[in-house]
């Protein structure tokens, strides 16, 4: 049965001394990579750590974070990666729902009690991959909590076979092969990071860690200097890096794949990134449930340029209504998902979004004539103002055309006359008044699409990986629609 890493034991065994791991102070070589990874492995097998034992990691640094969780992985324990930023009440109840045998840090000053604590530091520093690989199969190999932006956060676990089959679906979409070279940007805690960078070593790239500049000018000398060629972004991190680049020509022509996830990327700025960083890039949906379900590249994103991509294969996503029944061509309804990777339930057998064989992450959108995926928003976040179902999309693509606006998020609030009205919540790059918004948006949408309520922000809440906190934006304005 496989192991999650068996691509990176495999490039190991036949071409040991190709680099695998480039610190700010050494490289390490496949062969060395794999028995530091073997070495967390034997120490936890060493401390009474089961295989199918579920392993919290609090580590501290990029390298000790990759080094924590996919040693945890290749020895067959369940990796629990904690969110750097999560609260100690939610800490407790995710380690007692999980059944955490132990934590793995490395860098923590404050650890939760009640579950024995493992230095990271105090492992073997190596050990042999051959020994310690567990066959892990369909058995879990971690456990992701999902970003809870629109409620309570959930656990979702996954199996060796699930996430090998999820990191490799992509792999001849993003044309990566074993001179690519990927630098994470986002925190390796963080499954959309981490990811991408077993991608690459399982294909036999190499994964380059330095620490982040102070600016964007910066950054971008890096990547090229380090002739990085696999990148992987929030879209919160693509506006950030369009706002700080000065260079008017593609600042980055040796990029293979800039890869973009985690919440819609506005359509101006696919245009501005595929002229001003990289002309390859690409575009993925998909969620910690499932993996990614659809991939846009190049070609799908000159065809359709709003669109999120094809489903990938082995995957089926379909639209449907609210009876279950599928909807034709270019009609808005929930996006339902089936296919092996898909996660069978929440810790706890929550089995909530399941339906029939079918996986409902809580999306919405439509398929086009070329059977290309574009989003509409999130089923909690239609807005059913009268008879009338506003998606947020569609006001804030209006919204965004307006100069005085630099980002904005458009949701629904409990209303005692029209059961909700349309809210905005924007950041203004330039002065303006409300009344100059509302006024924009009358000219280009139907009256029941206009906000009733505006709110003026210095920055839209968002959680690590880029999601607008909804919950958050629309606790300031409860009780103030009519």
């Amino acid at each position: 049965m496989v192991n999650y890493l068996d691509g990176l034991l495999g490039h190991a065994a036949r071409r040991p001394d190709e680099p695998a791991l480039s610190l700010p102070d050494r490289t390490l070589s496949r062969a060395e990579l794999a028995a530091s990874l073997a070495g967390v492995s034997a120490g936890l097998a060493a401390r009474g750590v089961p295989a199918g034992g579920v392993v919290a990691i609090a580590a501290r640094g990029q390298a000790a974070c990759l080094r924590a969780i996919l040693g945890t992985i290749l020895g067959g324990r369940v990796a629990l990666p904690i969110d750097p930023a999560a609260v100690p009440a939610d800490l407790d109840r995710l380690l007692a729902q999980s059944g955490a045998a132990a934590i793995l840090a490395d860098g923590w000053e404050a650890l939760p009690s009640g579950r024995p604590v493992i230095a990271l530091g105090e492992l073997p520093a190596m050990a042999d991959p051959a020994a310690v690989r567990h066959a892990g199969g369909d058995h879990w190999a971690q456990i992701v909590v999902s970003s809870g932006t629109t409620g309570p956060s959930k656990a979702a676990p996954a199996s060796h076979a699930q996430m090998l089959q999820r990191t490799r679906v992509l792999v001849p979409l993003l044309g990566l092969g074993a001179d690519d070279r990927y630098l994470p940007l986002i925190d390796l805690a963080y499954a959309l990071g981490r990811h991408s960078a077993v991608r690459v070593l399982d294909v036999g790239g190499a994964v380059v860690l330095r620490p982040l500049p102070a600016t964007v000018p910066q950054l971008l000398a890096l990547l090229r200097a380090e002739r990085i060629t696999y990148l992987s972004l929030t879209p919160t991190h693509v506006r950030a890096v369009l706002d700080g680049m000065d260079e008017a020509e593609p600042a980055l022509p040796a990029m293979r794949a800039l890869s973009v996830s985690g919440s819609a990327l506005p359509l101006a700025d696919r245009l501005d990134v595929r002229r001003r960083l990289t002309p390859g890039l690409h575009i993925s949906y998909g969620s910690n449930e499932m993996g990614f379900a659809t991939h846009a590249g190049p070609a799908e994103l000159d065809l359709a340029p709003a669109c999120v991509g094809r489903a990938l294969a082995g995957i089926r996503v379909e639209i449907v209504d609210d009876a279950r029944a599928t909807v034709a061509a270019g009609t808005i309804g929930e996006i339902r998902v089936a296919g092996a990777q898909m996660h069978d339930a929440y810790l706890g057998g929550d089995a909530s979004g399941h339906r029939d064989g079918w996986f409902h992450p809580g999306d919405t959108g439509w398929l086009d004539a070329h059977g290309l995926l574009h989003l509409a928003g999130r089923t909690d976040d239609r807005i059913n103002f009268g008879s009338n179902k506003v998606y947020p999309f569609e006001v804030e693509a209006v919204l965004r055309t307006h100069p005085a606006i630099a980002d904005c998020a458009v949701f629904g609030v409990p209303s005692r006359q029209h059961q909700e009205v349309v809210a905005a919540a924007v950041v203004l790059s330039a002065a303006t008044t409300t009344g100059e918004l509302r006024a924009h948006c009358r000219a280009r949408l139907a009256r029941s699409k206009i906000p009733a309520l505006f709110l003026l922000l210095d920055r839209l809440p968002r959680n690590a990986t880029g999601k607008v906190l909804v919950r958050r934006l629309r606790e300031q304005l409860s009780g103030k629609a009519s």
